[in-house]
């Protein structure tokens, strides 16, 4: 859940609207403030001091290989936003089994 509230205000988008965000791929400011928003949420988490800012993020980033600033990207649009999958926000959803009552 903190994860999602520094992303959405890093964004500045709400969380219904965070898959359009996506839905023409990822940008590097998209890949920047999804990697500080996860590390800031957790350091938060951890009481930890917030020793950095979006742009050190950045410089961080930069030292990245491009293979791997890829595969973050793919592991983003494969992963699901409240259910929904940020790379095909306009498929059909599957239907949920019915739940047992016991």
């Amino acid at each position: 859940m903190n994860f999602w509230v520094e992303f959405t205000e890093q964004l500045g988008v709400s969380l219904t609207d965070i898959g359009n965000v996506f839905n023409g791929g990822m940008s590097l400011s998209g890949i920047r403030a999804l990697i500080y928003s996860a590390v800031r949420a957790n350091d938060l988490e951890q009481g930890n001091d917030i020793d950095y800012t979006l742009y050190s993020v950045g410089e961080w980033l930069e030292e990245l290989e491009a293979e791997a600033i890829n595969d973050i990207v793919a592991v983003m649009m494969e992963s699901k936003i409240l259910g929904n999958s940020l790379s095909d926000s306009n498929a059909p959803k599957k239907p949920k089994p019915p739940r047992v009552q016991n």
